[in-house]
């Protein structure tokens, strides 16, 4: 007999829906996969044949053909075992599903019959969740992540048995309906610095919660052991959680990254993002792609913070590659197996020392790199991606009569309940408009928003004539000037907003 299953494969992150035609015949004992599956696909059979043997079933005295459809997209991963299994199943009628029709199968299936977890199960149930009438079957490891899409019908079996005894009943008994995210408090036992336990500083600490509440590109520039790894640690502690639009979005990509084999629980992303690459980081590390075309780090910081310790040591056309992604908020990687596209608005926070020997600005430390190696050492930062950073700050070496001070500097606490009254105003200002924080405005909008008066835009404009900014840097000015005024819950932007939003663009090395 002739059968069709539903199920799904992933392209990237997005969901492609599948169906996996089994055709069961009299005839020469036979086994043909078509449908341009790849080794883990082909080798499906194995598997699926050994799990239907545990559950007293035979399914292998037929001449069967089974076609993945559409037929000219590659299909990858082991997600398509279960719907194979009962395509076989009821193609050879050894069982009978009354729903069949309204089911979409996903899962693994391991030699003794149990269901393992697959990866994208939430990009599949955010795709099917359009359709009310669709159940989704999927293994028990995946509930907790496919739970996340309200209004999504869906089943959870530990086993092929379990789930075949679901199949059968006639009722709507075993479906569950998905409620979405609960309301969540924010994660206040994160492992992260305390920005109280940071001695002096305090204009990196105010830097960095401009860039915190406006969502903006930092760069910290100082002597080695100045602290500029531990404050941007800090960053994560005072950026505002994230809304549930947010945590699907970073879940989603989460999801569809895991690495095969990973037989870790996979849990909801509720907690900013803070990725570190090494700075031996390959491109397609770093930016995405690969034979399996998987998430880089640059989507894995999408609503987070992506940051680049020891900036001038990665190589610089992996830098390079990171110029899009920071404009466009995402990144498009075609390859000859295909083109994808991943989400990658993120913040980009680097750190770098100003030369090779690293006390070129250490006012008591003498420098020992010549003037040609300082250069060099300096561009292998271009200008474009400079110019993409909208606040950079040297950062002072801690003098040691401070490490004995016994006043207790301002805690993250603190400080972040200023950011997220900041993002308050930015979230009322934006309803209805494209944009989540003031970083994210287009050049009209930073323009619109500013609400300078005459002498103010003035001092703007002779301010970037005076700096040589380009147009591109004038409205990253504007951009964080509009923050800094958030800060201080003032509606326009005044001479003292830009001249602080100055100061945070005046790096030359």
């Amino acid at each position: 007999m002739f059968r069709r299953i539903r199920s799904y494969c992933l392209l990237g992150i997005k969901a492609i829906p599948v169906s996996v035609e089994v055709d069961a015949s009299q005839g020469l004992p036979g086994f043909t996969l078509v449908g341009l599956p790849d080794n883990a696909v082909r080798e499906s059979r194995e598997r699926v044949v050994s799990a239907i043997r545990t559950v007293g079933k035979v399914v292998t005295g037929f001449r069967t053909t089974v076609n993945l459809s559409p037929a000219d997209l590659r299909k990858e991963g082991s997600a398509l075992d279960l719907p194979l299994a009962i395509g076989l199943l009821t193609a050879t009628e050894e069982i009978s599903v009354p729903r069949l029709d309204e089911c979409v199968f996903v899962g693994e299936l391991s030699l003794d019959g149990l269901l393992k977890g697959v990866r994208g199960i939430l990009s599949i149930a955010m795709d099917l969740a359009r359709d009310k009438n669709s159940i989704l079957v999927i293994p028990r490891e995946n509930e907790q992540e496919a739970s996340l899409v309200e209004g999504l019908r869906y089943i959870c079996a530990d086993s092929l048995k379990e789930c075949i005894e679901i199949l059968e009943q006639d009722n709507e008994g075993p479906v569950h309906c998905a409620c979405g995210l609960e309301r969540r408090k924010f994660v206040s036992g994160l492992d992260v610095p305390d920005f109280k336990d940071v001695v002096g500083m305090e204009g990196v600490k105010r830097a960095l919660e401009v860039a915190a509440a406006g969502g903006h590109n930092f760069l910290l520039i100082g002597s080695p052991g100045a602290g500029k790894t531990l404050c941007a640690r800090c960053l994560l502690g005072i950026l505002p959680e994230m809304c549930d639009e947010e945590v699907l979005e970073t879940t989603r990509i989460h999801s569809c990254a895991r690495s095969p084999g990973n037989t870790e629980l996979f849990r909801p992303v509720l907690v900013r993002p803070f990725r570190t690459p090494h700075h031996s980081a390959s491109m397609v590390a770093l930016v995405g792609g690969g034979a399996r075309l998987l998430p880089g780090e640059a989507s894995l910081a999408h609503n987070g913070v992506l940051f680049l310790d020891e900036l001038p040591e990665f190589n610089r056309c992996v830098l390079e590659a990171l110029r899009e992604p920071m404009e466009e908020g995402k990144i498009s990687v075609s390859r000859a197996s295909g083109t994808v596209v991943w989400p990658a608005r993120f913040m980009m926070g680097a750190a770098m020392n100003p030369c090779p020997c690293g006390y070129s600005m250490d006012p008591k430390r003498v420098c020992t790199c010549l003037p040609d190696a300082r250069k060099r050492y300096q561009e292998k930062v271009s200008g474009p991606l400079l110019d993409r950073i909208d606040i950079q700050v040297c950062v002072p070496p801690v003098e040691p009569s401070q490490f004995a001070c016994k006043t207790a500097a301002e805690p993250s606490a603190t400080i972040r309940s200023r950011v997220c009254a900041a993002r308050e105003v930015q979230r009322e200002r934006f309803a209805g408009l494209p944009f989540r924080c003031n970083a994210d405005m287009s050049s009209e909008a930073a323009r619109r928003f500013s609400y300078m008066d005459g002498a103010t835009e003035k001092f703007a404009v002779a301010s970037a004539e005076k700096m040589n900014l380009s147009a591109r840097g004038y409205y990253r000015l504007l951009k964080v000037s509009r923050t800094i005024a958030d800060l201080r819950y003032s509606e326009s932007v005044e001479i003292p907003d830009l001249a602080e939003a100055l100061r945070y663009r005046a790096f030359r090395g």
